[in-house]
């Protein structure tokens, strides 16, 4: 019978590597994949594997005075002024008045639009401070 899921248990302390099932690569939905963003979470130690079916991609970190319906419209408006695919976000507050958010994302032509998207993030309001990483198909950590 066929799950929603699967399992495996990875001594990945000493084998420092994990493969993934056959079926993963047979999935119809994943016949376009050209590569994969992987994200670890330091707080939990947790590690996402997101299928990419474009070779760019980007990480923004926003520290901000709060997650507010104004910064998330001008982030809406960002990625699809600059055809960028939402592939994982994350959001906390921390103090009162200071938020941490974070967005992956996958584009094409992602170091051309580079300045371009630096400056929209700059304007942001109630902007504390602000990463804008490029990660490269490769290049590791």
């Amino acid at each position: 019978m066929a799950g929603l899921t699967k399992g495996m248990i990875a001594d990945v302390k000493n084998e420092q590597q994990i493969s993934l099932p056959e079926v993963f690569f047979d999935n119809p939905i994943l016949k376009e994949m050209k590569a994969a963003m992987v994200i670890y979470f330091e707080r939990s130690g947790e590690v996402r594997l997101i299928p990419m079916m474009k070779l760019g991609g980007a990480r923004v970190r926003l520290e901000v005075e709060k997650v507010n319906p104004a910064l998330m419209q001008i982030m809406t408006q960002l990625f699809k002024q600059h055809d960028l695919k939402v592939l994982f976000t994350t959001g906390f507050c921390f103090e009162q008045n200071r938020c941490v958010y974070e967005v992956y994302f996958e584009a094409e032509g992602i170091k051309d639009k580079e300045s371009q998207i630096r400056t929209t993030i700059e304007g942001i309001p109630g902007l504390f401070e602000s990463e804008f990483e490029i990660l490269e198909l490769g290049k590791g950590w």
